[in-house]
């Protein structure tokens, strides 16, 4: 994905060197999400993210990383992947424009992948308001990931148009 450009944010191709940033100001609820899915700070859980990604984005404001997001695909050549977003305080500052750039960034991952899934904390709320606003669908019960402090909600994404 080439920079996508709004005024005083951007979307590009997220690199290491955005991780530390973000990790410094990540949500919360997003460190909250990640310990119980993962057992990891926010900076190693972020790089394992990365890591695991075939794309990947950095949401951009005023040059500094607010947000990133991401695909880890099934198989490289597969129709399926699960799709993840970490989100910093930042966005508070810009939420129209986060929220476009959201739905870039996922019309972008479903160019490539079809039928997306993610896992959202029972207890995090705004992030489970978020993924439906972005057209996501419970797909099943709630699941327990890394420990038993918190249950998962499946969300499953597709295409529009149905492919």
């Amino acid at each position: 994905m080439n920079s996508v450009f709004f005024n005083d944010i951007s979307l590009t191709p997220l690199c290491k060197a955005h991780l530390d940033g973000l990790a410094s100001c990540l949500r919360a609820e997003d460190r909250e999400e990640m310990w119980a899915a993962y057992r990891l700070g926010a900076r190693d859980g972020l790089e394992l993210c990365r890591q695991r990604s075939v794309l990947a984005v950095a949401f951009m404001y005023q040059g500094e990383t607010a947000a990133a997001a991401g695909v880890e695909a099934q198989s490289l050549l597969g129709r399926c992947g699960c799709v993840w977003s970490w989100t910093g305080e930042a966005v508070n500052c810009c939420p129209k424009s986060f929220w476009r750039a959201s739905r870039a960034a996922l019309d972008y991952f479903l160019t490539f992948y079809p039928l997306l899934y993610a896992a959202c904390d029972v207890r995090y709320g705004a992030a489970r308001r978020y993924l439906r606003r972005l057209g996501a669908r419970e797909a099943a019960e709630a699941f327990y990931l890394a420990g038993k402090e918190t249950r998962f909600i499946p969300y499953v994404f597709s295409r529009p148009d149905g492919a």
